[in-house]
């Protein structure tokens, strides 16, 4: 039985996206615990994900350090400022060592943890004191959900949502004003690029789709990534060889400002990554191109969203590329034209309804 008012807190130590897909069982847990202390332990550069979440109360951003004496400085620090919170109970979704431990340190009387094909003592008998069963075929945000129900809440919707406040809304406005994109301009976001190289479309075949989109569709590209050098250097080299000149924002918005300029957009074309689940979160249409990655476990939530991947035996095989070697065959030869085959139906009909709703607010 769970007690009517515990303070709970959520442990969720991966990255953007991972943390982004927890916001369903927050929301699952407000609306049953309305007036409970809710807060969450996440690595430090994923909060923006959960900022300004109403059902939120405090984030406790965890740090890495590569020296181990500094390190271990962090970690305990946050131990005592986690304890002086005395939760009731944590819900540890990571699955790691470190949030396992922080889970364990944190002074909760009831500790919750998925329960592994093969358990330990160390695990089933100090570490925690529920572990559950979950499918093998969730979705990771319905797996996250599994928490809330074992505390015995009615599930909402897996569905995620991002918030953010009116000065991110107005910086990111005035960025697009200043590379001349009105508020009636339709345009198409593109994240194309990542340090998982395989999961990553050639740059070959991301401009000919930017040049495609101008010259069939006149539709804008916007181009955007993280701060991270490789990344950067794969939409330059989108960038350098499109002929449409889509505008490249790479590594120069803000999360924030992200999530505004997704909102905005027609469409969003990109790799399974936390900007693919962020445009879900505040309703853009998706359309991923998926390479040896598991659609079904990290597809894009809610309707009308398509998915673009090879329909070849071997996938999706779950791989890092190819027999693990970081190369993906099945992104490698993907032609424009099976990527086009999929997106135009769904551009087609978002252009038109777009233009129905444009016209109702002239009238």
């Amino acid at each position: 039985m769970i007690d009517s008012s515990p303070r709970i807190l959520v442990i969720k130590l991966r990255y953007l996206g991972d943390v982004l897909l927890t916001t369903p069982l927050f929301d699952t847990l407000r609306t049953h615990f309305p007036e409970v202390f809710i807060a969450a332990a996440v690595y430090k550069g994923t909060e923006d994900m959960l900022t300004d979440n109403p059902a939120v109360n405090k984030i406790f951003t965890v740090e890495k350090d590569s020296n181990f004496l500094s390190d271990l400085q962090k970690q305990l620090q946050l131990i005592r400022e986690i304890r002086n919170f005395k939760f009731d109970i944590v819900l540890e979704l990571t699955n790691n060592d470190r949030g396992a431990v922080l889970a364990y340190t944190s002074g909760a009387k009831k500790r919750f943890n998925y329960k592994k094909k093969k358990e330990n003592f160390l695990r089933k008998s100090i570490l925690f004191t529920d572990l559950i069963e979950v499918e093998n075929n969730l979705h990771i945000a319905k797996k996250n959900l599994e928490m809330a129900k074992a505390l015995e809440c009615s599930l909402t919707a897996a569905k995620p949502v991002l918030y953010w406040n009116s000065q991110d809304q107005a910086a990111c406005e005035q960025i697009l004003k200043n590379n001349g994109i009105s508020d009636d301009t339709s345009y198409v976001v593109l994240h194309p690029s990542s340090n998982a190289v395989y999961k990553v479309w050639t740059a070959e075949g991301y401009a000919a789709l930017c040049d495609c989109l101008w010259d069939k569709w006149a539709i804008r590209t916007i181009l955007i990534c993280g701060k991270d050098v490789e990344e950067m250097r794969q939409n330059q080299a989108i960038y350098a060889l499109a002929g449409s000149h889509p505008l490249n924002l790479g590594g120069q918005l803000s999360l924030k400002q992200t999530g505004v300029l997704l909102s905005k957009a027609a469409l969003f074309i990109g790799i399974d990554s936390g900007p693919m689940h962020m445009a879900t979160a505040v309703n853009t249409p998706v359309a991923v191109i998926f390479g040896p990655s598991r659609a079904w476990r990290w597809g894009p939530l809610g309707d009308g969203h398509v998915i673009i991947q090879k329909d070849w035996p071997c996938v999706p095989c779950g791989k890092k590329g190819c027999d693990g070697g970081g190369q993906s065959r099945c992104l490698d030869e993907l032609s424009l034209e099976e990527v086009t085959a999929v997106l135009e139906p769904k551009l087609k009909s978002i252009l038109s309804e777009r233009s129905r709703i444009s016209g109702e607010k002239r009238e």
